[in-house]
């Protein structure tokens, strides 16, 4: 694999994306449109500035890059999400880890933990911007319809630069999350020349914001019809994340706002104010506004923004079944079975082959078995007895769930967000108890867990913290970190409630690693078992990495320079993103380990 720089020059980045990974043999394709970076007509902006079909095309391309997992047939790109998700986000999240240290496609991986691994510049793609530009700069001008055959009929749809920016918006705030700092107008103007400019976290989030309320203000005006957003989103069931419904792509943007606001609760700016209308730049009026919008965020009895899948596998599930490069993260094992949650046994089956110690050759007892991040694995092979000895035969994805939806953004996090908020007493139109057990219940419920053990599950208090066994390697077993139980306690501490909260959130946000790991991040839950061997620099074992890193080449010396200086510490994984504030103020138990604090009142 030849890694993707982020500083490729933007005129060329689609075409070096469709060369810059292959898998197991299976090249990636161009995405259904593509602009025509290649136009010498003077303007440079490709067909989609000129025509509105063409504009249409691009933007149905952009939409399913907000993730870059799908592919021209619809199916999910599993090299690119192996690059861009499961071998990093996904480990740092805690809900997979890989069994191999040398694949078909890509350098080897000396462990999770390692600078430079080859796999942390996968998330920053961004595609999308270019995939997007037009809609953003062109859409709300009058075009022609028909590819310019029929000069007479000229259409203006602003609808789709709200739709776009949305699409900008969420794939911006992620990667701002992921690295610290990117170059958003730079990309969104798809600038070709050195150096990118690049913009502060806190100057990102205040332009997302911005786009997000216009996009609002926009869709509410202009109402596009089903047929209409058919023409951006496709006639497939599987490639709409709204099933074409103008209201969804509204609480799709209001539940982007109340992510991001929560995200920076702890930031305070110098300068709190953001947009043309000076709103206020402060998590709290954010969230409020958010939620009291007229059509708001997603909430109960609404669907997940998320492509529906139902005859492509998911990219998890083929990644591990096919190509038995991941399995199930020691962190997700270990704190589902702290709760007895039945949602482990429902996303994943028992060992089908004997699992047997490496030194001692004692088998396991048939179970659920994950695997502790950021181990030095060897090669692995395919699940069978031969095979017993290896890490094979540990857990993945159930085949009940081979077309589990790819998520963008679920109710369940909403409503767990929305909890959080009314902990720390923000108008969220119910009380924290209300939407933690909203939570739970309709997580369980999505994945048709009975509600006689939905009751149950509620209910649980005084839970005994449960080891981590490894049956392969005893010698890394450890113990469980999460002590919490589940019911709700009004008596409990506000710091206790909140890890209650965000350790049930990081359960129903699965499998979408990037909210899980940005909470982690923030809020120091759930308690994770550290890596075993980090070899970060910067990087503290138990504090785990902060943040992704860019990788620096002999071209990008002044593009380094700027990301050290807005960062405000060294270019490292250890360096925190602007809204990770709490956790330089935590202190070590007796044991190593850190205490969270969030300084809740």
């Amino acid at each position: 694999m030849k890694k993707i720089s982020l500083f490729t020059y933007m005129a060329v980045a689609a075409a070096a994306l469709s060369i810059a990974m292959t898998s197991c043999g299976d090249e990636l394709k161009p995405y259904p449109w593509a602009p025509d970076n290649t136009d010498t007509s003077g303007d440079g902006e490709g067909e989609g500035a000129r025509y509105m079909e063409s504009l249409e095309l691009e933007l149905r391309g952009a939409i399913p890059s907000m993730l870059n997992y799908r592919k021209t047939d619809g199916g999910w790109a599993y090299h690119e999400y192996q690059y861009q998700r499961s071998n990093n986000i996904d480990n740092y999240a805690g809900y997979w880890t890989y069994t191999k240290n040398n694949f078909q496609f890509g350098p080897a991986f000396p462990t999770l933990y390692t600078d430079d691994n080859g796999y942390l510049g996968g998330p920053c793609n961004n595609h999308l911007f270019i995939q997007s530009k037009n809609a953003v700069l062109y859409a709300s001008e009058e075009l022609p319809l028909n590819n310019g055959k029929d000069s007479t009929v000229i259409v203006s749809r602003p609808e789709w630069r709200a739709v776009a920016l949305i699409c900008q918006a969420y794939l911006g705030h992620e990667l701002v999350d992921f690295y610290g700092t990117i170059p958003f107008i730079d990309w969104r103007n798809n600038k070709r020349t050195y150096p990118l400019n690049y913009q502060s976290g806190p100057e990102v989030y205040k332009q997302i914001f911005a786009d997000l309320d216009e996009s609002i203000a926009i869709l509410k005006e202009r109402q596009p019809s089903e047929s209409d957003l058919i023409r951006v989103e496709g006639t497939d069931t599987e490639s709409t994340i709204t099933r074409w419904r103008w209201q969804y792509w509204v609480k799709f943007a209001n539940s982007i706002k109340l992510r991001m606001a929560m995200n920076m609760v702890d930031y305070v700016d110098p300068d709190p104010v953001y947009g043309p209308e000076s709103k206020p730049f402060v998590a709290q009026n954010i969230a409020e506004e958010a939620v009291a919008d007229e059509i708001g965020v997603l909430q109960l009895g609404d669907d997940d923004i998320a492509h529906h899948m139902s005859t492509h596998y998911c990219a998890i599930y083929g990644i591990a079944k096919d190509w038995h490069d991941i399995r199930l993260n020691a962190n997700l094992e270990n704190i589902l079975k702290h709760f007895n949650n039945p949602l482990l046994e429902e996303w994943f089956d028992p060992n089908t082959y004997a699992i047997k110690s490496k030194r001692g050759g004692v088998i396991a007892p048939t179970g659920i078995y994950g695997v502790r991040p950021g181990l030095m694995t060897e090669d692995n092979v395919q699940p069978s007895d031969a095979a017993a000895a290896s890490y094979a035969n540990f857990a993945f994805l159930s085949p009940r769930h081979e077309y589990m939806d790819q998520p963008f953004l679920q109710v369940a996090e909403v409503l767990f967000l929305r909890a959080e908020g009314a902990l720390r007493n923000w108008a969220m139109g119910g009380t924290a108890e209300q939407f933690y057990r909203d939570g739970i219940t309709h997580v369980m419920t999505k994945y048709g867990i009975e509600q006689s053990k939905i009751d149950t599950y509620l209910n649980q208090t005084n839970l005994p913290m449960v080891g981590y066994k490894d049956y392969y390697r005893p010698e890394y077993d450890c113990d469980g970190r999460v002590t919490c139980d589940v019911k709700w306690n009004d008596s409990d501490p506000a710091e206790l409630k909140l890890e209650k909260i965000i350790t049930q959130k990081w359960i129903a946000n699965f499998p979408l690693g990037s909210a899980a790991w940005t909470n982690y991040r923030r809020t120091g839950y759930p308690r994770l078992i550290p890596v075993l061997i980090n070899n970060m620099q910067g990087v503290d074992t138990e504090m785990q990495i902060r943040r992704m890193t860019y990788t620096a080449t002999p071209n990008n010396a002044t593009e380094i320079a700027q990301i050290t200086e807005l960062l405000g510490g060294e270019q490292t994984a250890g360096t925190r993103v602007f809204w990770d504030i709490n956790s330089t103020t935590w202190n070590k138990d007796e044991n190593g380990h850190y205490v969270p604090n969030n300084h809740l009142n």
